[in-house]
């Protein structure tokens, strides 16, 4: 029998990220620069709520990251409606690629950047523009003139893997111009917390503008890539949405501990920078 699957599907390839994978054969002496991971490590708080909760994987874990989200709640000054939590930052990239585009969307994404942008819009049957610029602050006149109607954009602020960091100032015309336009735009801040006087985050701009939606990660910042824990902020509007579509239980108890204690104890991260 032929299997038979979707043309995006047939043709997709998966992208090879970087990444030392332990083992018994690692060497110690290695510096590994493929993952810009705090190099403070895992917080000693979060390894101590981790031994103390090993029990609780015999239950399901809370399948809305309640108590995850009352934390960012705070730490990000946002209402709960407008936080999503998930399992990584990708799992949050590739449902809010299967919800919100089509074979008739418009995407434009700058680069170079994380590929996995553009592999997860190719998966929606997306028409892709790029915008190449090593230096987007310089252009983004002209980044503005290609911005789609009804589609969406997608940026890395602080970019993954120039380091590029575009000011409050020029993001918000993004927003601004792109509202005018009915398109989305996508801004991955998972690197935001690395940035010393990290004071160019939009997050706050969610309430104001339905057109945003801005990616975070815990892996990063506070040194917890094996856990898989990630959120994202939006409108009520396109967090109910993602709420929607998520799989269940798709955070483990473990990861919502962690996350718990490394968002409440912040200052780990603050040492760094």
């Amino acid at each position: 029998m032929k299997i038979r699957t979707k043309l995006s599907i047939r043709r997709h390839t998966p992208v090879i990220h970087g990444g030392k994978i332990p083992s018994k054969n690692n060497d110690q002496k290695i510096i590994d620069f493929s993952s810009n991971i705090t190099p403070l490590g895992i917080p000693p708080s979060v390894k101590l709520i981790i031994k103390q909760n090993l029990d609780k994987v015999k239950f399901y874990p809370d399948p809305n990251s309640d108590t995850v989200i009352s934390s960012l709640e705070k730490y990000t000054c946002l209402s709960k409606p407008n936080i999503i939590v998930g399992n990584g930052a990708i799992e949050i990239l590739y449902n809010f690629c299967f919800a919100f585009l089509s074979k008739t969307t418009k995407v434009l994404i700058h680069v170079p950047t994380f590929q996995e942008y553009e592999t997860a819009v190719k998966l929606s049957n997306c028409k892709i523009s790029y915008f190449k610029s090593l230096n987007l602050s310089e252009n983004i006149d002209s980044f503005i003139s290609k911005i789609p109607k009804n589609g969406c954009i997608f940026l890395c602020n602080p970019n993954n893997p120039t380091g590029e960091l575009l000011s409050k100032t020029k993001i918000l015309s993004i927003i601004i111009e792109a509202k005018k336009l009915k398109t989305i735009v996508f801004i991955d801040e998972c690197f935001i917390e690395l940035v010393p006087k990290s004071n160019e985050s939009v997050i706050s701009f969610v309430k104001k503008y339905d057109n945003l939606f801005i990616l975070r990660s815990l892996t990063k910042s506070f040194g917890l890539p094996g856990l898989r824990i990630g959120y994202g902020c939006g409108s009520k509007d396109i967090i109910q949405i993602l709420q929607k579509i998520k799989i269940p239980w798709s955070v483990n108890s473990l990861a919502q501990d962690a996350a718990n204690v490394a968002i409440k104890n912040i200052s780990h991260i603050k040492n760094l920078i």
